[in-house]
């Protein structure tokens, strides 16, 4: 029988409900039913502590993997840059002063690598473009996001990002590290891979969403303290921007999956990169380098023109998340075809490659190199001097921050800043969405740079008293644009801080932050709550609206309800399996009193194993036919009915449902209102809540689907 919900909705709404339909949750409470119990009351405290080994143990593994895949991201993506400016430099020494040969050549190479990462993306994981980072948090809050967490995922997402950064285009791999982080806990931490039908049956006991949640939100942070050496930070990150649940214990594990994280990196950056084995000095991909006593020094004077940097990244990100969610919706409407995606990479490759070098031969300023402390690009300059458009555009990314940040104030015109934070802040709003692995955080970190050195260099020229530092303004300007973008404060200030190895400017970043959210909140949410939005998931945010109040469970609960009795006949519940796709089913007795709930995927292992009955008289000589690991076995993908074969006598007989259900399932009143509905099922997790009248007997469930499509019809 279908469900209905108790309210009428419009056409608009009914088709936003078929696609927040397609999405299934996660289930945050564990089975406990009456063999789990059995099998709890079995286990010894030696077998506990040996569990809380394994989740230590496995934890360390999340940040050293993780690191290591970052270790190798950064090798492989500077050596294919390398590569490619020897390319270019080889080409240029064929035709001297010649404009055509080198330019195709540069477009033809990044056009070549964008290949690589486009049709890893079209042909081979659509999931793995982008940062990631807005399935993560879906994931998080108990969304069942396809794909996100497969081993094919993490390839298409790691060796893509080194040929979509390698390319030039505008945008980061430390975006991709959050997810590549969050795959390889989801992977090591189950002890099986369903792509190679590997199971090494070691790990069962963290076979389920609730573990399996905490170790992806320790592997979210191991991917940004990885990317940007800042392991409080990737706490905080988890925290404020991923994980929906939390609790002390999570707190410590993912604090060390971070420090594990961040000291393997650091450990092998510093040795390949630096020659120096055991001296930990490079701490992540991105390094904003040391600012001396001179640089750091700011007045109260200055707190004026951080404020105005606060405003500007908040009209800024709020601009770019306006055009970026325009582009997005028109994606999902015209180019939603593995080919048309292919066709627009191309072409913003093409366009990118094209405007860094038209700018860089047309628009510059030649300047000497005596005293530049920096890599520079003298790109058709006399010997000894240096192109400082080019110096931007083609150093790696994280370079080029630190280059804005500790430069002198003559190191890059006016100019020169002007045109190259118009172009980069266009380019990246274009670029973030398109079908290859690409992070946000580095673009928009170059985009703020370039702004608020540009402050800081008109500052000074006007009140020259003061004594404004450009890289000064260009570190807290990098903090507006990304916290107008993102809308993150906290996680960001002490990722910023971590990075610079600096506390000094933690009053005037965090003041900064939070003018540029409340100024971005005005217009627009953050990018990755916008990314949630328009691909219809149903996610449920910290706190529901104050409207909720006025309605009731009764209001927004499905019903008539498909229910079961305690014991079955099996012809009934394979019909029932076959004519719905329900997940849950309570169980009632003849009256309709609640006895407990049931889930899809328990019953469908209960129709293979076949543990029936001639007649409906309870025993418990069964039991033992069917254990926890017979449910557990094939997770997280369980079968459907496809694999249930049964003879037609076994229709006529029974099923014992009560030692397999859940036999205390959460429950509401049906007058309890919405409010705390939403409370009750975003605190606890919930795929199913019950609602029941005064004398127990079932009325309707509730599920997040329900909440979710409800919130958003009030909105409306």
């Amino acid at each position: 029988m279908e469900s209905r919900t108790r309210y009428r909705l419009s056409s608009s709404d009914a088709l936003l409900l078929d696609d927040v339909a397609s999405l299934e949750s996660l289930d945050y409470d564990k089975m406990e039913n009456i063999i789990s119990k059995r099998e709890n009351q079995a286990k010894t405290s030696r077998y506990f502590s040996r569990i809380e080994i394994k989740r230590w143990i496995l934890t360390f593994l999340i940040g050293v993997f993780t690191a290591l895949i970052a270790f190798g991201i950064d090798i492989c993506t500077n050596n294919l840059t390398d590569q490619k400016f020897k390319v270019l430099r080889y080409a240029r020494t064929q035709c001297e002063e010649c404009f055509w040969i080198p330019f195709l050549s540069y477009v033809l190479i990044n056009n070549i690598f964008v290949s690589v990462a486009a049709g890893l993306v079209c042909w081979v994981e659509i999931v793995a473009r982008g940062s990631g980072i807005p399935e993560i948090k879906c994931y998080l809050n108990g969304i069942k996001m396809k794909h996100i967490l497969r081993f094919k995922t993490l390839l298409s997402k790691t060796i893509g990002v080194l040929f979509s950064v390698a390319s030039g285009l505008a945008c980061g791999k430390e975006g991709p590290m959050i997810h590549s982080g969050a795959i390889v806990a989801g992977g090591i931490t189950q002890g099986k891979t369903s792509t190679f039908g590997w199971d090494t049956g070691f790990l069962n006991d963290f076979r389920n969403d609730q573990d399996k949640r905490d170790f992806v939100s320790g592997g979210a942070a191991a991917g940004v303290a990885a990317a940007f050496g800042a392991p409080i930070g990737g706490v905080l990150f988890s925290l404020e921007e991923g994980a929906s649940f939390w609790n002390q214990s999570l707190t410590w594990r993912t604090f060390f999956c971070a420090m594990a994280s961040t000291f393997t990196l650091n450990f092998f950056l510093s040795g390949v990169e630096l020659k120096k084995w055991g001296i930990l000095n490079q701490p992540g991909l991105v390094d904003f380098g040391t600012f001396t006593n001179q640089d750091r020094n700011y007045t109260v004077a200055h707190f004026p023109f951080f404020l105005i940097l606060g405003i500007l990244g908040g009209l800024l990100g709020a601009l770019f998340n306006y055009i970026n969610i325009k582009l997005t919706k028109f994606r999902m409407r015209y180019i939603n075809t593995p080919l048309k995606r292919y066709t627009e990479v191309i072409l913003v490759s093409t366009i990118t490659s094209v405007s860094s070098y038209v700018v860089s031969y047309f628009i510059h300023e030649c300047k000497n190199v005596t005293g530049a402390n920096i890599e520079t690009f003298s790109f058709y300059c006399p010997t000894g001097f240096y192109n400082d458009m080019a110096t931007i555009f083609y150093s790696t990314q994280e370079r080029a921050i630190r280059e804005l940040l500790h430069e002198d104030s003559h190191a890059f015109s006016s100019s020169t800043l002007l045109i190259f934070f118009v172009i980069y802040f266009f380019l990246a709003c274009w670029t973030y969405g398109i079908a290859v692995p690409s992070g946000l955080f580095v673009p928009c970190l170059l985009v703020g740079c370039s702004y608020g050195r540009l402050l800081g260099i008109v500052a000074n020229h006007y009140f020259p008293e003061y004594h404004f530092d450009a890289g000064s303004f260009a570190l807290i300007g990098a903090a507006s644009m990304l916290g107008g973008v993102v809308r993150m404060t906290i996680s960001l200030c002490v990722i910023m801080l971590e990075s610079t190895s600096d506390i000094t400017y933690g009053l005037p970043i965090m003041l900064t932050l939070i003018v540029s959210k409340w100024i971005g909140d005005w217009f627009n949410e953050g990018i990755y709550d916008s990314h949630i939005e328009i691909n219809h998931a149903p996610f449920l945010g910290w706190e529901g609206d104050v409207i909720m109040r006025k309605f009731e469970a009764k209001d927004v609960m499905n019903t008539p309800v498909n229910c079961f009795k305690p014991i079955e006949m099996v012809g009934t519940i394979n019909r029932e399996l076959l004519t719905n796709n329900h997940n849950g089913f309570p169980v009632t007795t003849d009256e309709g009193v609640l006895c407990g709930i049931i889930l899809r995927s328990q019953l469908i292992t209960l129709l293979c194993h076949k543990p029936f009955r001639g007649t409906q008289t309870s025993t418990h000589t069964f039991y033992q036919r069917v254990s926890v690991n017979d449910f557990i076995s094939d997770y997280p993908r369980y079968p459907g009915m496809d694999v249930v074969n049964l003879e037609d006598y076994e229709l006529d007989l029974y099923l014992d449902l009560k030692p397999y259900m859940n036999s205390q399932p959460y429950t509401v009143k049906e007058n309890a209102s919405l409010e705390r509905v939403f409370r009750i099922f975003r605190t606890m997790g919930l795929r199913h809540l019950i609602v029941v009248n005064q004398n127990n007997i079932v009325l309707g469930v509730i599920t997040r689907h329900d909440l979710v499509s409800c919130e958003r019809r009030i909105m409306q």
